[in-house]
């Protein structure tokens, strides 16, 4: 009776580890196959965009843009389109997600995108 239990279990594990080495070799062949056809794109760790996170203060007719987590200031203008041009310029800040008042805007390479 023993025996059998044992071979039971040594029967169920070496199942569960053929599954696990079959899915990975599927996903595998499947990963390749797609990167082949040129449906996924590989990005390396280097490649992803660096995304800042600022913040919009006013004062009179003036927009002072900051850095949210180190509060520095960035650049100022009189435009919420001329902030985004102006820290793409100096800063070179290409992505950005930018708070003002209770709205959230999104800055992509100098232009204003709402957030949708």
């Amino acid at each position: 009776m023993f025996e059998i239990l044992i071979l039971l279990v040594v029967f169920g594990i070496g199942f569960y580890v053929g599954e696990s080495v079959f899915a990975f070799r599927i996903r595998h062949l499947i990963y390749k196959e797609a990167q082949e056809r040129g449906i996924i794109i590989d990005l390396h760790e280097d490649d992803k965009p660096n995304t800042s996170k600022l913040f919009i203060e006013q004062a009179n007719d003036m927009m002072y843009l900051y850095e949210y987590e180190a509060n520095t200031f960035v650049c100022q203008a009189k435009t919420i389109g001329e902030l985004a041009a102006l820290a793409q310029k100096y800063n070179n800040i290409k992505y950005a997600v930018v708070q003002h008042d209770d709205d959230m805007l999104m800055f992509v390479d100098g232009n204003v995108k709402e957030k949708e």
